[in-house]
């Protein structure tokens, strides 16, 4: 199946929600004039990292609620990144798809948190495939990326495409930036053909854009939004940290040719650890 993806690399307005919003749905509207089906959106994208306001956190639902209208309007499926969402059990990281309906398809809360979000934020438990009319699609943020026993378990799951909307830094690999400047743009860059191959998977990465400036806080997005597939690698990869919008037109199809010239899948099934 052929399915026009549109990933927004998208620089964030630290704590202006309805200014990032007003942007999306820009966004959102350019997409869908142009043919896309889908639309990705980074982590963080409403309000930035919160690094513990608890002020900016939803409890009511309202944005999940807002891009539902966007979808409905624009007719265009939605991945919203993801929102810091409260309840009476605590704050998660939680990503949406939303289809051109309306409709929620998939929630699915971070799991593999980084390391200063855990100072406020509770990690999910669940992986999350869900069915839609491009094929089974899961979700996964950010530092998920690093563990490849989420993207099995999807694999088990018959997943076909992984959405993980991402804030990744530059100062991330912290004392590893004497070693290599550029450490996080090689171990993204890495990991994205890796979960592409070792599990026939369409991969898209959505990466913020810009700079981190959160009060004493400063960091620089490392960029390199992309979508990657097994054999071609990347499709498409922005290789800058600057705000930017493609549409890449990816075949499905290809991922069952993967399954035949590796039959992971097939092997997967038969083991006991995966």
């Amino acid at each position: 199946m052929k399915v026009n993806i549109a990933v927004s690399q998208f620089e964030i307005a630290q704590f202006q929600p309805e200014k990032n919003i007003a942007k999306a749905e820009t966004l959102i509207k350019t997409a869908s004039k142009v043919g896309a089906d889908i639309i990705v959106f980074p982590e963080d994208f409403i309000t930035g990292p919160l690094v513990g306001k608890k002020e900016y956190a939803d409890f009511e639902g309202k944005y999940r609620k807002l891009f539902e209208g966007f979808a409905r309007t624009h007719k265009i499926d939605i991945s919203m990144g993801s929102i810091i969402e409260g309840d009476t059990t605590g704050l998660y990281n939680t990503a949406y798809y939303i289809d051109a309906m309306g409709k929620v398809r998939g929630k699915y809360r971070k799991i593999n948190l980084w390391l200063p979000e855990r100072k406020y934020l509770n990690p999910g438990n669940k992986v999350v495939v869900f069915n839609t009319k491009f094929g089974k699609i899961g979700l996964t943020i950010c530092w998920d990326l690093i563990f490849p026993e989420i993207f099995r378990r999807m694999a088990v799951k018959g997943v076909d495409i992984v959405l993980c909307p991402s804030y990744w830094c530059v100062g991330d690999a912290g004392i590893g930036l004497v070693y290599n400047k550029d450490a996080e743009i090689l171990n993204v860059n890495s990991l994205c053909t890796a979960r592409a191959f070792e599990n026939e998977i369409v991969l898209v990465y959505a990466n913020a854009a810009g700079n981190m400036d959160i009060g004493t806080i400063h960091d620089k997005l490392i960029g390199q939004s992309q979508i990657t597939v097994p054999f071609r690698g990347a499709l498409k990869l922005i290789p800058h940290n600057k705000e930017e919008l493609f549409i890449q037109e990816v075949d499905t199809a290809i991922l069952g040719k993967a399954e035949k010239a590796y039959k992971i899948r097939e092997d997967v099934k038969s083991r006991v650890l995966y």
